[in-house]
């Protein structure tokens, strides 16, 4: 009876023991989880973990729209050095033109021309 006492005994600072490092553990998970849940203002965890599940997914879709931006901007800078080349050569040839008639008035019907000033004055 005696060593079932003790063994009873040991078997419940062991268990004491074992429930007290859970313990601690679950403290530090729900420390986290509140830091978290602070920060991001989320409080349901599943939604927290779709989050940080499609975290990569998100960042990818981030860089193609930046790529994609960057390709915009840069086919933009070609188109309009290729209208102002036009435009001087357009001034140019109207410069150099035998009617006397201003540069002006010569190509204000050129619809390129037209919608070239109008982005230059913006």
């Amino acid at each position: 009876m005696r060593d079932k006492l003790q063994i009873q005994k040991l078997w419940s600072a062991f268990m004491r023991k074992k429930m007290d490092n859970e313990m601690k553990k679950s403290q530090q998970i729900d420390e986290s989880f509140k830091q978290i849940k602070t920060a991001t203002g989320v409080t349901n965890v599943q939604e927290l973990v779709t989050r940080f599940l499609t975290r990569e997914q998100t960042y990818n879709q981030l860089l193609q729209s930046v790529n994609d931006a960057d390709r915009k901007t840069e086919q933009l800078k070609r188109d309009n050095e290729e209208l102002s080349a036009r435009l001087h050569e357009l001034k140019i040839g109207a410069a150099g033109g035998e009617d006397n008639e201003p540069a002006d008035k010569q190509f204000a019907d050129d619809e390129d021309i037209v919608e070239m000033r109008s982005m230059i004055s913006q």
